[in-house]
């Protein structure tokens, strides 16, 4: 999970508009329960709170990837902020392509 952590630090700066990054499980079947809980743990910063103010809330991502079963393997996710109530996402390397950003992974 460090060389994920140091990564998505790296990425920060290339990140385009309100986009964000989030480390999560690869696993599909675990992300629903993962978001939920993320959600439960992110401070509301607003009236009507999206997915987004959560996911964005680096410490609640990362408290509960702390309770992911162990070896559950995870992944960046990159999220391309659309609107409030869809989540967009893509891979770095897929967002590196589609917005034309030299970045070494």
């Amino acid at each position: 999970m460090e060389e994920l952590i140091e990564l998505e630090e790296r990425f920060q700066p290339h990140l385009l508009n309100n986009d964000y990054t989030f480390i999560g499980p690869a696993n599909m079947d675990l992300f629903e329960g993962f978001a939920r809980n993320v959600n439960i743990l992110a401070p509301v910063v607003a009236p009507a709170r999206t997915i987004h103010h959560a996911l964005s809330h680096r410490q609640s991502v990362r408290r509960v990837l702390l309770n992911l079963p162990p070896g559950t393997d995870l992944r960046i996710y990159v999220v391309i902020r659309k609107n409030d109530t869809i989540l967009v996402h893509a891979t770095i390397e897929d967002y590196c392509e589609r917005f034309g950003i030299d970045f070494d992974i």
